[in-house]
């Protein structure tokens, strides 16, 4: 409850300092920088080495203290911590609001890995280096490993969204940063508290769970589910416009977080179980959220690195030296990788599409969001955990950021070259081979196929071949319909519903 009420005093400065109109012109100059600069600089991002966190973390630089002096802002400032709040309120909504729970029901292999053996590894393996490089207590340093096992779903947006990765891996590592906050949430919110060094007692540890595992999701879930039965009496009778659909959903974020912090529960737990019933029980609100819900969530994501990242490098310069880059280093290429590696063993997937999902689990604003929570509910050495994890940061943002297109373009040219195992799969289910999970299709054969065509009979041959198979062969069904089976969630209402379709793979 302390970040909350520490943030809601920071929103209502007219009841101590009154109106501070250049404290609202450099917010609001904040916010339309953000805005402006995100669409200059996506297509430029989508074909240079570099992320879009990384152009706004140069911002933060150019804007902070050692730049324009415009923000001078530590991860303790109230404002930090209202946007903070905000902003992870929208993360856990809209990472739960994006989780497919129907593809969960058949393909759950890869969720309860990355839940199980790819979390809790990765925390183990950096929590371990922590206590062994900096010395913390064994609660401080399960603290740091489960802050930065959180992996960054805006880091994730370059490779997620880039056509060259096959759909299989792109929806793994989406599935991977939508799930993983299951476990990271709680384990910050129990070991921050263990760690800060005040004495409870057995009664103050089952309200803790009481109020993490029980309370807060009810109260998440009535909320969500109250607005789903109130939008849908709306639409029966025409009452609510779709545009404002995206916005109503953001509400029942902010509602189910505000009711949960009242109650004695933890928001961010409702907020994260709002998302995740809206996803199970209405879809159009939850694609009408995805249309403009999820741009705002990015907006204040990004929002947060500018305000913060003149305070992130500053951060990560003071905790330098040999056991930071040891540490950083370890992180990234040996914790998160051999966690991911030994969770992913008996995949379907080839070397190199294991090792793009070994390596792409960056750590950026979740890991900072986590730690500002942390740091609200008392931990030891806020300033030197800051800037550990600061380093892991600005080293996640500058590696994976720089990474992510090259690493596209060699993998789309093995993809041409070679057909990989992972092109033929259309889920992360389905990176596991689980005949027990695959469901009969009915075929037909290719002189039954001729057959219907020369007699004209209604049949809509859709081509599903990816590039590699498409470009060397050459050949297409005459009047066949072209879209790559990558393609097809998103083409779905091209294809005619009211005759037989066949599937051409080969």
């Amino acid at each position: 409850m302390d970040l909350v009420a520490r943030s809601l005093a920071a929103l209502v400065p007219l009841a101590t300092t009154g109106f501070d109109e250049h404290a609202l012109v450099l917010a609001m100059g904040a916010i339309g920088l953000v805005v402006v600069a995100s669409g200059l600089v996506s297509g430029l991002v989508e074909r240079l080495p570099i992320s879009q966190v990384l152009v706004f973390v140069f911002l933060g630089v150019v804007v902070g203290p050692w730049g324009l002096g415009v923000f001078d802002l530590g991860i303790d400032s109230p404002a930090v911590q209202t946007l903070a709040t905000v902003s992870l309120t929208l993360v856990l909504f809209t990472d739960a609001i994006k989780i497919n729970l129907g593809q969960l029901r058949s393909n759950w292999v890869l969720p309860a890995l990355a839940l199980g053996p790819g979390t809790l590894l990765t925390i183990a393996f950096v929590g371990g280096a922590s206590w062994l490089l900096f010395g913390l207590s064994v609660p401080m340093a399960l603290l740091v490993g489960t802050i930065l096992a959180s992996t960054d779903a805006v880091l994730l947006r370059d490779v997620t969204r880039d056509a060259r990765i096959p759909l299989s891996v792109r929806h793994a590592l989406s599935v991977e940063a939508g799930t993983n906050d299951l476990i990271v949430l709680p384990l910050t919110l129990f070991l921050a508290l263990l760690a800060s060094g005040v004495a409870r007692s057995g009664a103050d540890w089952a309200r803790f769970a009481f109020s993490m595992l029980v309370l807060a999701p009810v109260v998440g879930i009535a909320i969500a589910w109250l607005g789903i039965r109130a939008v849908d009496w709306l639409r029966k009778r025409r009452l609510i416009r779709r545009d404002y659909e995206s916005i109503y959903s953001i509400g029942i974020a902010f509602l189910a977080f505000a009711a949960a912090q009242l109650l004695g529960g933890s928001g961010f737990v409702a907020a994260f179980a709002a998302g995740a019933t809206i996803a199970a029980l209405d879809i159009e609100l939850c694609d009408c959220f995805l249309e403009y819900g999820e741009t705002t969530a990015e907006i204040a994501m990004l929002l947060t690195f500018v305000v913060l990242g003149s305070a992130l490098v500053a951060a990560a310069l003071g905790a330098f030296g040999l056991a930071a880059v040891v540490f950083a280093l370890f992180c990234l290429l040996v914790a998160r990788p051999v966690a991911m590696l030994a969770s992913l063993w008996r995949t379907e997937a080839s070397p190199g599409g294991r090792l793009l999902l070994a390596w792409f689990g960056p750590r950026g604003l979740n890991s900072i969001l986590l730690l500002i929570l942390a740091v609200s509910l008392g931990i030891p050495d806020p300033s030197g955990i800051f800037g550990i994890v600061a380093t892991v940061v600005i080293a996640s943002v500058v590696l994976h950021g720089t990474t992510a297109t090259p690493l596209a373009a060699w993998y789309g040219r093995r993809a041409r070259a070679a057909q990989l195992p992972e092109e033929t799969l259309v889920d992360a289910g389905s990176l596991f081979h689980l005949d027990g999970d695959v469901r009969p299709v009915p075929r037909t054969t290719v002189a039954a196929l001729r057959r219907m065509l020369d007699d004209g009979e209604p049949v809509t041959v859709v081509d599903v071949r990816r590039w590699q198979p498409f470009e060397a062969s050459g050949r297409r069904i005459p009047g066949s319909l072209r879209i790559p089976i990558d393609d097809i969630p998103h083409r779905i209402a091209e294809i005619p519903r009211d005759r037989p379709v066949v599937l051409s793979c080969a």
